[in-house]
C-alpha cells in the first residue's frame, strides 16, 4: 500500500478528533436571496441599509434596480394590476425572490401581489401609516412580507402567483400567514410573528432543511418595536407599578444626591 501525504492523514484525523457529525457541523443552510426594486416614488423613505444589514440564515436581502416612474393605473380606483406590474418589473438576476416597493394600491386592494417568476410586489399604499400609527418601523413590516415569501420559497420550490397556492388562513393567530383581510390586523403579525402549528406542520410535510424552521423562530423574535417604544407599551400595561418604580427611582436618586453631597463637603467645605 502506498504511503499516504500527510495531508490525507490530518483529514482522516479530523473525525477521531471530534466525535460530532463532522458532514453535518460544517454544513451551512443557503439563505434565501431576496432582491428588493423600488417601483416609482416611495412616498415613506425605507433605510435599505438596515434591511441589507440583516444577519441571517433563512433570507438576505439586498437593493436592486429600481423603476423610476410607473404609467397610469389601469385596474379600477386606481389600483395597479398584476399583469400591469408584470410588464414593468422583472427577476433580478442572481436574486431567487425579487419584491418590488410601491405607493400605488394594488388590485383587489391587497397589500401583497405575487405574482410569476418569483415577483411579488409590496404595496405601502395604506399600510405604511397603519404600522406607524402602531409604532412599527416600515422596515419591519418590509422584513415581515419578505420572511413570508422566504418561507414560501423554500417550502414550494417557488413562489407561487396569488390565488395559485393558499396558505393564509383567517383566524389571527400572530401567524406569518394570518389573513389580514382588514390591512390593520397587520399589526397583530408584527411583534414576534411565529408559523403556527398548521403553517409549520405544512413546511414540514415540504422537503426543507432542518434547520430551517429554528432559524427562522429565532429571526422572527427579532421582529419588534424599538426600545423606547416597547417601554412605553410596558407602561401602559402596568401604570400602577409604573408609578411606584418611579416613586422609588425618584426617592434613590434624592438619597444618592445627598450622600454625593456630604461626601463633596468634606474636600470642598465651601461649598456647604
Amino acid at each position: 500500500m502506498r504511503n499516504r501525504s500527510p495531508e490525507y492523514r490530518i483529514v482522516q484525523l479530523i473525525p477521531q478528533a471530534f466525535p460530532v457529525n463532522f458532514a453535518l457541523a460544517f454544513r451551512s443552510m443557503t439563505p434565501v436571496r431576496i432582491s428588493l426594486v423600488n417601483l416609482g416614488t416611495l412616498k415613506h423613505a425605507i433605510d435599505i441599509r438596515i434591511l441589507e444589514r440583516l444577519s441571517s440564515g433563512v433570507m438576505t436581502l439586498s437593493h436592486g434596480s429600481s423603476v423610476g416612474h410607473l404609467s397610469n393605473s389601469e385596474g379600477d380606483d386606481w389600483a395597479y394590476t398584476d399583469e400591469q406590474f408584470t410588464r414593468v418589473l422583472k427577476p433580478v438576476a442572481g436574486a431567487h425572490v425579487t419584491l418590488g416597493l410601491t405607493n400605488c394600491p394594488l388590485e383587489g386592494n391587497y397589500y401583497l401581489r405575487r405574482l410569476p417568476d418569483n415577483v411579488a410586489v409590496l404595496s405601502l399604499h395604506e399600510m405604511a401609516d397603519i404600522v406607524r400609527h402602531e409604532n412599527f418601523s416600515v422596515e419591519t413590516f418590509v422584513r415581515r412580507v419578505a420572511y413570508q415569501l422566504a418561507v414560501l420559497y423554500k417550502a414550494e420550490g417557488h413562489v407561487p402567483p396569488t390565488g395559485a397556492a393558499t396558505w393564509t388562513h383567517d383566524d389571527i393567530r400572530g401567524c406569518l400567514f394570518d389573513m389580514c383581510s382588514s390591512k390593520s390586523d397587520i399589526v397583530f403579525s408584527l411583534n414576534k410573528p411565529s408559523l403556527c402549528g398548521e403553517c409549520s406542520n405544512r413546511v414540514l410535510k415540504k422537503q426543507v432543511d432542518p434547520e430551517f424552521l429554528p432559524q427562522l423562530a429565532g429571526d422572527l423574535k427579532g421582529l419588534h418595536k424599538t426600545l423606547y417604544f416597547r417601554l412605553a407599551d410596558w407602561v401602559k400595561g402596568h401604570p400602577i407599578l409604573a408609578l411606584v418604580l418611579a416613586a422609588l427611582f425618584a426617592l434613590f436618586v434624592n438619597l444618592l444626591s445627598s450622600v454625593i453631597f456630604e461626601k463633596a463637603k468634606n474636600f470642598w467645605p465651601w461649598i456647604a
